[in-house]
């Protein structure tokens, strides 16, 4: 037991941000085209040390096919260089693309439900202090008076 490594206190460990984008095109981009030209854009413009540092991960079960969205996994500290490697891309293959940043969130889930509108069972289910009680509308605040009034010259 004592040759076991101790884990890092959550305080020393690096920050991760989820940046949630979604590609703009006119045709269907795969999901490994797309990897391509952000790496290719990414080391163009940090280089191969930058990158690295930027300990970038792109959630594969997180890609929309229909939508053309997904998410990225990166150092809090290179959020900013990550955005503008995904704006400088112009072209994925033959297609022209305009990658679109959604935003950047803490959590996967909260980028999920921010930017992709998921929804969990966790929205659905309430207590009954929760519950808003809709108040009742009185007949005499819709009715309409059935005199006409003539205009006068």
């Amino acid at each position: 037991m004592a040759d076991r490594t101790k884990i890092l206190p959550p305080t020393l460990r690096e920050k991760k941000r989820y940046l949630a984008f979604e590609i703009i095109s006119e045709e269907k981009v795969e999901f490994g085209d797309i990897l391509n030209a952000f790496w290719h854009s990414l080391l163009n413009l940090v280089g191969e040390v930058g990158a690295s540092h930027a300990n970038i991960w792109f959630i594969s079960d997180s890609w929309d096919e229909n939508n053309q969205r997904g998410l990225i996994r990166c150092d809090n500290k290179y959020v900013e260089y990550v955005r503008a490697a995904l704006a400088l891309i112009e072209r994925i293959g033959d297609n022209r693309v305009i990658p679109y940043t959604l935003g950047v969130s803490g959590t996967m889930k909260a980028a999920r439900r921010k930017f992709f509108g998921e929804r969990t069972l966790e929205d659905f289910e309430t207590s009954d202090e929760e519950k808003v009680l809709i108040p009742e509308t009185k007949s005499n605040d819709f009715e309409t008076s059935d005199e006409v009034v003539e205009k006068s010259e």
